[in-house]
């Protein structure tokens, strides 16, 4: 594939990969060569306009640099994450300024939980929400879980501009074999809504992201 250049380029490479892992989207975009060359070139430059500036207040003054010189190199880059995230994502940097070949671009999301893939809401119905949550749920880490530790996967849902935190806990079986999976909602403006089961969750899911549409949706 070559190097994007427009915003349908940066959205052809970014959404494969959104609704399975955001390690994966960082992967995509900054491992090409047009990024590889300005995070280097960008890193030289914020080190050495630090002067005598040190510590975490010179590190921030590299990093608002360099986020403002990525704002202008790669402006359809965050034009695809803000339509392909509804809004809810935004392009971020992860400078690492005493070894700047190990800077990455990524895709976050302004919330108080670590977000690892998005997800888009087709409609907001029970079998279109049971669809997001089993997306994010295909998320959870391979392996069995270890006693009183879970296996955790965390995603956003986005509908219509909206969006909700949902993370998925699979956890060892309280009595006998196998293993137990509930969901957990994570809304902005309220304590997080626990234990779901996925029909639970799914309802809640339509309830939460389009109140005006869900009640009459079958």
């Amino acid at each position: 594939m070559p190097p994007p250049r427009s915003k349908e380029d940066w959205k052809a490479r970014i959404e494969p990969h959104l609704s399975t892992s955001l390690r994966d989207v960082s992967d995509a975009i900054t491992r090409i060569d047009p990024m590889q060359t300005w995070l280097h070139d960008a890193s030289m430059e914020a080190a050495e306009g630090l002067g005598n500036v040190s510590g975490m207040q010179g590190e921030m003054q590299g990093y608002m640099r360099m986020m403002n010189a990525l704002e202008d190199r790669f402006p359809e880059l965050l034009a695809a994450v803000d339509e392909l995230t509804g809004g809810c994502g935004t392009v971020d940097l992860h400078w690492r300024p005493m070894n700047p070949n190990f800077s990455r671009v990524q895709v976050t999301a302004d919330r108080d939980f670590t977000v690892e893939l998005f997800v888009r809401l087709s409609e907001p119905t029970p079998k279109a929400a049971r669809s997001a949550i089993d997306t994010v749920m295909d998320a959870l880490p391979e392996g069995a879980p270890f006693p009183n530790r879970p296996n955790t996967v965390t995603g956003l849902v986005v509908h219509a501009g909206s969006c909700l935190g949902v993370r998925i806990r699979e956890h060892l079986a309280e009595e006998g074999p196998g293993r137990g999976r509930t969901v957990t909602l994570l809304p902005d403006d309220r304590d997080p809504i626990e234990n779901l089961s996925f029909e639970e969750a799914a309802r809640h899911l339509c309830q939460l992201l389009a109140p005006s549409d869900s009640s009459s949706a079958v």
